[in-house]
């Protein structure tokens, strides 16, 4: 039969046909007189058989190896390798899917209940947008917002422990302690443009209560390298304290707090 005949027979096109040739897969057949391939009948079994591999997930360039180890005698061993590494492949492609798929099925619920789609935990997630609306300063409605995009990059990066997000969840949704962070966090958007030295009494006065909640809220839970998932201040990657708060008075306060809790700058930015 010609190239088209078995392209047909087979399902597929010539220039697939073609292209195995290139490949190495499916051998020349011979040629008539008049410069035609004859294809015959083993040309079409091993021509299904590409297929049926193909449609497996075998890669086309593993196709020949893996046809000659099935029909080699004794050589089980190395077929059977290569199915396993394919199946391997397989399963971990299915696991990466999974995830995603997950993650895609938590933001369609998260959009249809009305809730933030965040990578945050929902409840924290809810915490933070009902504390951004509800302010009405827009200074420290931005520092809300900026609170927030850092525990977002901290979800994001991997680099924050379960027992974080909990603690933060449990002082945003408490009204007492919610009530403690936005007075200080209205305190700390009212330096912005502030000279610090003529604001040392108020700096000093947030830093000592930033780091009284600190320690009070988040010991144990890997904020200052003391839980077992964390052996080091946790920290926004490559970024320095100055481009994280470019303010100079809360640039300050940030860095008093630091010292208070036994970090110093570099291990901030680590």
């Amino acid at each position: 039969m010609r190239i088209g005949d078995l392209a047909h027979t087979a399902g597929i096109t010539p220039r697939t046909i073609r292209h195995y040739h290139r490949l190495g897969i499916l051998e020349e057949p011979r040629r008539l007189s008049n410069g035609y391939r004859a294809y015959e009948l083993p040309d079409l079994v091993r021509l299904l058989r590409i297929r049926w591999l193909a449609a497996a997930g075998i890669p086309l360039g593993s196709i020949a190896t893996i046809m000659e180890s099935a029909r080699a005698e004794g050589d089980t061993d190395d077929l059977g390798d290569d199915l396993t590494v394919l199946i391997d492949g397989i399963d971990a492609e299915l696991d990466r899917l999974g995830g995603q798929r997950r993650r895609l099925q938590e933001m369609l619920d998260a959009h249809r209940e009305g809730r933030p789609v965040s990578p945050l935990p929902a409840e924290l997630a809810v915490a933070f947008s009902e504390l951004i609306s509800a302010e009405g300063d827009p200074r420290t409605r931005r520092e809300f917002e900026r609170e927030r995009d850092a525990w977002e990059l901290l979800a994001v990066s991997g680099t924050g422990p379960s027992a974080l997000f909990d603690a933060a969840t449990r002082v945003l949704s408490d009204p007492g302690s919610r009530a403690v962070i936005v007075s200080m966090y209205r305190r700390f958007a009212a330096l912005v443009g502030v000279d610090p030295a003529t604001a040392e009494q108020e700096i000093d006065s947030l830093a000592e209560g930033f780091a009284s909640v600190i320690v009070r809220e988040y010991a144990g839970t890997g904020l200052m390298g003391d839980s077992a998932e964390s052996s080091a201040p946790l920290a926004l990657p490559t970024m320095a304290v100055a481009e994280l708060v470019p303010d100079p008075a809360q640039r300050e306060v940030v860095m008093r707090v630091l010292a208070r809790l036994g970090s110093s700058p570099d291990e901030a930015t680590a």
